[in-house]
């Protein structure tokens, strides 16, 4: 019988199994091989994006300078460039965060499955019954972009540029123009591990990056780079802050409105930390646009009659006096006032098969076109009317992947175990 090895690659999500077979030359990759990487609509990848071939064991060992006598057993070892048997994978992006720059006509999606960014027009998707995957205007994807978990996404409509933040193994947000496209060079900032949401002001010229496992909101100038330190951030007991995911920057009244999934801890950097934390309900704060330290909300929506539940991603329309709340878990989106506070109920819901909407992960404002962008976490993006509401159906579907492609649902599998009884395999992202 032979015996299954399984490898998780991080740089797409993406499981392989390899059979253990004895050595033959029928088994390996000549050393000039290598795997392309293909764009979402099947056409070739960005010039740059090709893998590197990868050198048998044995050029490895001599690398390293290894014996002669255990180059003579090794080489008797089944291995080396074994194609896999089969692979688990989604070859399309799985988009994550959203971002609109409404007066220069760019929406911006993350992608944590193929680790990477996508362009688009503002104008860009067709109607729910189009098939095709969207054109886009750019791809960022490659090892210069250092874009490795996308998540959150924030835009700068005067410098015209785009940052994403860096989850889980990331650590940083990556910054790039308006125009980047394929394996383009990143500018990078490291911050904190845990980034997700990202905000901007053009009034104080900073960013506002939301830290999860610290529970703290961290601020940096706008074009920071490298290993810059923070100018403040909202840490502490009053902040009420527990595992905060979305970031908005209302600038008209000069409010930071952060969604929280209500996980807490104390963070490493407070001096009383000794482990443990607690559950506290989902909510949305609201903070001064100036506020740090240990700095209480200025409103919090929290309670049964709000319905959060994992909150993720939060938009602010400050024209229409309006909050609009992802709520992956329970396929829908809470539209809230700008001023609600406490247990009150969304002013409106959308949710429902018509409206293509399932496990939401970022939303966003167009107040100039009058509609409201949902990025589900998957193969779509739909745009609906302003005033959407209930189980309706959007105007326009920007898609990544064919209509009906199944999204294999990686964001970023670190571990896999196989469950003997169901014959099923276990993959946490």
């Amino acid at each position: 019988m032979r015996s299954i090895r399984f490898r998780i690659a991080i740089g797409a999500a993406v499981i392989t199994a390899f059979a253990l077979l004895p050595t033959n030359g029928s088994n390996r990759f000549s050393s000039n091989q290598a795997i392309a990487a293909s764009s979402p609509d099947g056409s070739a990848a960005p010039s740059g994006m090709n893998q590197p071939s990868r050198s048998p064991v044995n050029a490895s060992v001599n690398n390293l300078g290894v014996s002669e006598k255990f180059e003579a057993v090794l080489s008797k070892i089944p291995g080396g460039e074994v194609a896999p048997c089969r692979a688990l994978e989604d070859p399309y992006p799985e988009f994550n965060g959203i971002a609109l720059d409404p007066r220069n006509g760019v929406a911006v999606l993350s992608d944590t499955n193929l680790k990477s960014a996508l362009v688009y027009s503002i104008d860009a998707g067709g109607p729910p019954s189009a098939k095709d995957i969207t054109p886009y205007k750019g791809w960022i994807k490659g090892p210069a972009t250092y874009l490795s978990f996308a998540a959150g996404v924030a835009l700068d409509p005067v410098r015209h540029e785009l940052y994403t933040t860096e989850n889980d193994i990331g650590d940083d947000v990556a910054a790039f123009p308006y125009t980047a496209n394929g394996d383009f060079k990143s500018r990078a900032l490291a911050v904190p591990h845990g980034a997700y949401g990202i905000a901007l002001s053009q009034k104080h010229h900073q960013m506002a990056v939301a830290i999860q496992h610290n529970a703290q909101i961290i601020f940096y100038r706008l074009g920071a780079q490298g290993a810059a330190l923070p100018l403040r951030s909202i840490r502490g007991l009053k902040t009420k802050l527990a595992d905060p995911h979305g970031v908005a920057w209302d600038e008209k009244s000069d409010k930071i409105f952060v969604t929280n999934y209500g996980n807490w801890s104390r963070g490493y950097w407070d001096a009383d930390y000794n482990g443990g934390g607690h559950y506290y309900p989902p909510s949305v704060e609201v903070f001064s646009g100036d506020a740090k330290g240990d700095a209480a909300p200025l409103q919090v929506i929290q309670g049964p009659k709000t319905q959060l539940d994992w909150p993720t991603g939060i938009a602010v329309d400050n024209l229409n006096n309006l909050i609009a709340v992802a709520q992956e878990p329970s396929n829908e989106v809470l539209i809230f006032h700008r001023g609600d506070n406490g247990d009150v109920a969304p002013v409106r819901t959308l949710s429902g098969p018509l409206t293509h909407i399932i496990h939401p992960m970022g939303v966003a404002f167009d107040p100039i076109r009058k509609e409201l962008w949902v990025a589900n976490f998957g193969h779509e993006a739909e745009v609906f009317d302003l005033d959407a509401s209930g189980n309706v159906a959007p105007k326009r579907i920007l898609r990544n992947a064919p209509a009906g492609t199944p999204a294999a649902g990686f964001g970023n599998p670190m571990a896999i175990a196989y469950d003997t009884k169901r014959d099923v395999l276990l993959v946490p992202n």
